[in-house]
Formats: C-alpha cells, structure tokens, sequence
C-alpha cells in the first residue's frame, strides 16, 4: 500500500498523562491491486512511478521477489545490483531527512548544495554500470566526503563518543545543534521495550515461512519487533553503550539513525548486506530489504511462465506498516512521554515518531479528555 497525504496521531490525555493513542492514516493507495494481471516489468514501472518514499528499495524488493519466483536461484548479478541501490536508498534518505527534519534553517542555508550534490552523486552511482569499478571508486570517494560534511561538520573529532556522552556543542549551522536539544530533553524519554529483529535478512525470511506466514490466503505476516536502524547498528560499541545505559529511547534510535547513515557512506566495496529473496513453491516468492525506515517486505504469486508470466497476486509490508501502525511498541513509546504541559508533549511526540518512522508525513494533535 502507499499512502497520500499526512498520518494524524491523536493523543489523548488526562491528568498529565496520554491515555491513548489514535492513528488516522491519509488516503490509502492498494499499489497490490494496480499490479494483478501485469507482467513483472509494467509493476517495476508502475512501483517506481508511485513510491515517493524509498523507490530505490521497493524497487529492489519487487525485482527480487518477482526474480525468485521464477527461477529458484535468483541472478547473482541482480542480487548485488539490487543491494547496491539499496545502499545508496540508505545513504540518500537518510541525508534527507536529517537534513530537512531535524536540522535548523541555518544547516539548511549553509548546506543546501551539499545535499544536491548528495543526491546527484547516488544517482550517478545507481545508474553505473556495475562492473566499472574504477568510476565507481572515484565517485564513492566524493560521495564520502559530502556525506561526512553534510552531518559532521560543527562535531568534534571523538563525535561518536560525544553523542553517546551526551557532550555536544551547539553549533547553529550544524547538526550538533539537534543532537544536543534532544540529549538534553529527550534523552529518557519514549521509552520502547520492543525486542530488536537483529537477525539477516535470509533468517527472518526462512522464520516466516517456517511459522507459515504464506500458507493460507490472504497472506498474514506478522513482525512482532523493532526494525531500522537501531536493529542494525546495536553491535555498535556506542549504541550498544546507549542501549545498556538508557534503554531504546528516542535519543538512541536517532543516534543509530545517524551511525547508519555515515557507516553506509564508509562501506564502499562491500554494501550492507541488506537484500534477501526466498522461493514459497513453484511461481510464489517474498523477498526482504532493509532499508533506512526498517524492513520492506514484498510477496508475489505468479501465472504462466516466461514472457507469458503475469502476477496472480501480490502484498507489500512497509516498514511504516511494521513499525507504527501494527505496533504496539510504537503506541506504548507514545503512551509513556512525561510533560509539562501540551506543547511539550506534542514536541516529545514527534520526536518519538521521528525516531520510529523519519520518512513519513505526519501531525500531532493533543486532545484533553
């Protein structure tokens, strides 16, 4: 599904403290049902045209998922192309949203044509061929270092180390300014006790079909734990650190938002291993991608064989899905924000869904009961 439009999150409070939590979602899109009776290619079309959030990623995941289901060893080739470009989703989203969610109008004004060239360079690099890995290095190099300025400058040296102190100085024109507002008054609060889905890709796929998430129609995949960056970056010294010292707050899932981020620009001949297909029978498949929001699942049912194929069914689970609106984690976060009064709970709020969910549009609103 897609989504066009704002999600509303309602909060309900009585004697300083949300009672509850109503997530009204904007008009919803069943991409599923655009795909049915297509072959493979027009919903490759029709999934980058639609999907403003991570293209790349669906994209992949659709590619894969269609792939396997074809044949039950998917091409090699396509699976490191499919990871490169989620890579990169990795590394673009993730500037993007620091830059344009959490960052102030003086990073803005002081690195606007960083972020473009950000963005131009992930594309450059997407659209390469895959074996001229001379460009690709050249590229990369730059690409590292636009990345490192765009989010580290006004930091420290030891900025790992000041972000897990809580020790950083303010600067305006930098992100260190956001990273200090929200160690100071965010740092113990929304509070997730969600268990962490740390496990590969290809185990979380093969989990699922052992406890027979595609076994009856419609498909019912369930993905009970936390997904994204605070999942892949707890083997981190420092997040593991944050992880043992405060608990899943929303300070540790933004920080781990930011290792992500500036580790995926680090990796340059070996991406994250973020990509997984799986073969269900003979023309069903899923495939599996971790992208910046959390993990992306796709499901495909095919008819026909070849060029002749055509998709008898298919079902998306986005990280959104997984991560806010099924979850009770995400509601439980929410529920347990302390405050003074409304515009500081409706500040903690948005923080908290920042830190599950940094892509998606969304209000706060505060109803007193």
């Amino acid at each position: 599904m897609s989504f066009l439009g704002s999600m509303k999150f309602v909060l309900k409070v009585r004697d300083h403290r949300v009672t509850d939590v109503e997530i009204k979602l904007p008009k919803e899109i069943k991409v599923e049902d655009l795909v049915r009776g297509r072959s493979p290619q027009e919903a490759f079309d029709i999934f980058q045209t639609i999907f403003a959030l991570c293209p790349n990623s669906q994209l992949a995941a659709a590619k894969l998922a269609c792939a396997a289901a074809t044949d039950e060893d998917p091409d090699q080739e396509l699976i490191a192309q499919c990871r490169f470009a989620n890579h990169l989703e990795i590394i673009r989203e993730g500037t993007l949203f620091f830059a344009m969610r959490c960052a102030g109008r003086d990073f803005l004004s002081t690195k606007s044509q960083s972020l473009i060239n950000v963005r131009a360079l992930c594309e450059e690099l997407k659209e390469l061929p895959y074996n001229n890995l001379r460009e690709r290095e050249k590229l990369w190099a730059s690409l590292r270092s636009e990345v490192s300025y765009l989010l580290l400058d006004g930091f420290s040296n030891d900025w790992e180390q000041d972000l897990y102190n809580g020790t950083i100085e303010t600067k305006p024109e930098s992100l260190s300014g956001f990273f200090a507002k929200i160690s100071k008054t965010q740092r113990t609060k929304g509070w997730c006790p969600a268990p962490l889905l740390t496990k590969s890709p290809t185990f979380i796929l093969q989990a699922l079909k052992e406890k027979g998430c595609w076994d009856k129609e419609p498909w019912n995949i369930e993905v009970d734990a936390l997904t994204g960056p605070v999942a892949r970056m707890s083997h981190r010294p420092s997040e593991a650190g944050l992880l043992a010292q405060d608990g899943n707050t929303n300070y540790t899932r933004i920080v781990a938002r930011f290792m992500e981020v500036l580790s995926a620009a680090d990796l340059v001949r070996i991406p994250f291993e973020t990509v997984s297909a799986i073969r269900l029978s003979n023309g069903a498949a899923a495939s599996l991608v971790q992208n910046s929001r959390g993990i992306l699942l796709h499901t495909v049912r095919l008819e026909g064989r070849g060029a002749d194929a055509k998709i008898k069914d298919y079902s998306i689970l986005t990280p959104t899905d997984i991560n806010v609106v099924r979850s009770k984690w995400f509601k439980q976060a929410l529920m347990s924000l302390k405050f003074d009064d409304a515009a500081a709970l409706k500040e903690a709020a948005e923080f908290t869904i920042l830190s599950f969910d940094p892509c998606t549009a969304f209000e706060v609103e505060v109803c007193h009961a």
